[in-house]
């Protein structure tokens, strides 16, 4: 006599990072779970908890005592973002490194995760960072799906140590075997980490997407919105341009993020008379794009931008480097490339003297809602159902 496998959730979103953290892979995380539940799936959403101290560095506040206390306050920021069902949220132990500028599993997230047909790891080569995490032959998931949306290499590349660039290249190398060790399958979001997923079986498809308060953000009006960059306070976001760019144009660009370089960047845009103006952090960037008819995201630490994508939506023109990771965008109108700081003047300028253009196929192509629909369809046409 046959038996079924009794699985206790449909699918566990596992991620390394959640809000309040305003880092991509946090939030859209959260709109997967949520959606994923919305489609009628049993789904647990399995994120780090580190302690209140960990907590203060990386988002500031609110702070939580407990995981009962975070895992209430998700489910508030779930309807705070337009979701209709609330997934269960597990915790894995993690620690908040402030030299990897990360948050580091401290146990096996297979293991913390609760049993599930499908496990969808969010940058499964981060999550396999602890050295007892299990193979996926040790995994009893029918399916293990990855999603890579990091560009460690890069990230090593920029820290100034001797070799930095050749030890970005073993730190891929390294991850391509962590991928291959611990999925069915990847999902590489951009070209940008396509090498990360060489040689193990992929999909090209759209899973991240954006809220949808993002489409009801009011068309620009002619003559009205300045420019903003709107992003962790890192050097790695490029912040060195967009200080550059201000100097060149003298036009006021409003930065709206925090970090551990704002004090930094602050420093260097008063040296230079760059005529910036340091606004913080927002959780709700929605509300604040109406004040703007220009996105200026010059990183090229990204994989797929979010805050890109977002500000499409939201029908602003974006002003973007010229690199494997916005590829994805420039079939988009609305959207100028650069190449130098020269360049971004120029496409900056232009930007503020044109009327956008309707943002119909940016509001398609980044519902989030069909994005989840999306990564359903991904495994169970793995499984042939």
């Amino acid at each position: 006599m046959s038996t079924v496998r009794k699985w206790d959730f449909d699918v566990a979103v596992v991620t390394t990072a959640a809000p309040p953290w305003l880092t991509g892979p946090a939030y859209l995380m959260l709109h997967q779970a949520a959606g994923l539940a919305e489609l009628g799936l049993r789904v647990a959403f399995v994120v780090p908890w580190v302690g209140e101290r960990g907590q203060s560095w990386l988002w500031g506040e609110p702070t939580f005592a407990t995981r009962r206390a975070h895992a209430d306050w998700l489910a508030g920021e779930v309807a705070r973002v337009g979701g209709r069902v609330l997934p269960e949220v597990f915790h894995y132990r993690g620690h908040a490194s402030r030299l990897l500028r990360s948050i580091v599993p401290l146990e096996d997230v297979f293991r913390a995760a609760p049993p599930a047909r499908v496990l969808i790891l969010c940058e499964p080569e981060h999550l396999a960072w602890h050295p007892l995490t299990r193979r996926r032959a040790e995994v009893e998931a029918e399916t293990v799906c990855g999603i890579v949306m990091t560009n460690y290499a890069y990230y090593v590349g920029q820290t100034g140590l001797p070799g930095a660039r050749w030890l970005g290249r073993q730190v891929t190398r390294f991850h391509r075997r962590l991928v291959r060790r611990h999925t069915d399958f990847a999902v590489p979001v951009s070209p940008a980490v396509a090498e990360v997923t060489l040689g193990h079986p992929s999909r090209a498809a759209q899973v991240t997407g954006v809220f949808a308060g993002y489409a009801e953000v009011p068309p620009v009006l002619p003559g009205r919105g300045g420019a903003c960059f709107l992003g962790r306070l890192v050097w790695e976001k490029g912040l060195e341009t967009v200080i550059e760019v201000a100097r060149r144009t003298g036009r006021t660009i409003d930065i709206l993020g925090d970090g551990p370089d704002g004090a930094a960047i602050r420093a260097r845009a008063r040296e230079v008379s760059a005529p910036l103006r340091f606004l913080g952090a927002t959780t709700a960037p929605w509300e604040r794009l109406g004040d703007y008819r220009v996105f200026l995201n010059p990183s090229l630490s990204e994989v797929l931008c979010t805050a890109t994508a977002e500000a499409l939506v939201a029908g602003r023109h974006v002003v973007l480097s010229d690199c494997p990771a916005n590829e994805p965008f420039r079939r988009y109108p609305n959207t100028h490339f650069f190449a130098t700081a020269e360049e971004a003047a120029d496409a900056l300028e232009r930007a503020m003297a044109e009327p956008p253009l309707p943002p119909e196929a940016a509001r398609r192509d980044f519902d989030w809602r069909t994005a989840c629909r999306t990564m359903a369809g991904l495994w169970e046409s793995k499984s042939g159902k």
